[in-house]
């Protein structure tokens, strides 16, 4: 009876000690800002999956199909340069490949298909609190024509060429915050394409839910949840030859995740992130044939950091 006495003693001691560090690393408190060391270079990995249910209006005739994508992506933030006020220039780069499989229609290929995504460059400013001062497309390439024409001439390349014009940090509180904490990360983008502004209203909200480990990394682990902006305007401003056709659309939709954020060194090293979006688009072709489209998808996004490299070239 004693050794058995003495094995629970010893066992409600390791809990009273694991609940009580866990108390202390809930109760801590910590300054968020994203750091920007002049000339590093962070490259992050991509992976896009999901489903779209579509249904395409022809001709006074419904088509109803499903859409499947899988996505991968790199993409890199260079610091190129910090002014006196903490705001840096940043230059991103995305590219990578997209898997998509439409199945349904009755026009176009049911075998999944291999599509480039083309490589989009954007120059930004951001501050320390992550408000992106700044945005400007400094390019944005061409897709090369697909080996199997898609249904219509459609472009599912399109939204992870959008996700490449955005950056992947988010608003940080300005106070220092403890675990439950919430903060509003709504903010407005301004891009640039060229001689065409468009400006984006962005709402969400952040909330810090804890600390963890990634990789060494001493984390804070924060919950997000963003409106999906009306992305007419920005469709519109994109430059399209005319001998590609033409697109309106409203989008709307909501995207919530999580964000492992490196305190010390300032900067996101993991994000898991689910998204639901409606899209309707009224899209003429190039080959003169004008048709409505509606969408109702749901995307998973997990991005890590893969490499940093130092100005001094070290990793």
């Amino acid at each position: 009876m004693k050794r058995w006495g003495s094995s629970w003693a010893l066992v409600i001691v390791l809990v009273g000690a694991l609940c009580g560090g866990w108390s202390i690393s809930q109760e801590r408190e910590v300054t968020l800002r994203y750091k920007f060391p002049v000339k590093e270079t962070r490259t992050y990995s991509l992976q896009v999956t999901g489903e779209m249910a579509m249904t395409v209006q022809i001709l006074g005739q419904e088509a109803p199909a499903m859409i499947s994508l899988q996505g991968t992506m790199t993409q890199t933030e260079r610091i190129e340069d910090v002014d006196k006020e903490g705001v840096a220039t940043i230059v991103t780069m995305t590219k990578g490949r997209m898997k998509t499989e439409v199945t349904g229609l009755p026009v176009g290929p049911e075998t999944p298909q291999q599509e480039e995504i083309p490589e989009v460059t954007v120059r930004l400013k951001v501050d320390p609190l992550g408000k992106v001062k700044e945005v400007k497309v400094e390019k944005l390439g061409e897709k090369a024509e697909p080996q199997i024409p898609t249904p219509f001439g459609l472009d599912f390349t399109a939204m992870p060429q959008m996700q490449g014009m955005s950056w992947q940090g988010f608003l940080l509180p300005e106070k220092p915050v403890r675990s439950g904490d919430s903060w509003d990360i709504t903010t407005e983008q301004t891009i640039n394409f060229g001689d065409r502004t468009v400006k984006l209203e962005i709402k969400g909200q952040a909330r810090l839910v804890g600390f963890d480990k990634v990789e060494g990394r001493d984390c804070a682990v924060i919950e997000t949840t963003v409106e999906i902006p009306d992305f007419g305007e920005f469709f519109e401003a994109i430059p399209i030859p005319a001998e590609k056709g033409s697109i309106n659309a409203r989008v709307e939709g909501l995207s919530s995740g999580k964000v492992w954020f490196d305190i010390t060194n300032g900067l996101v090293v993991k994000r898991d992130e689910t998204t639901e979006v409606t899209m309707n688009l009224s899209i003429s072709a190039p080959t003169g044939q004008s048709f409505n489209m509606s969408m109702q998808g749901n995307f998973k996004t997990e991005q890590r950091l893969t490499k940093v490299a130092q100005a001094q070239g070290k990793e």
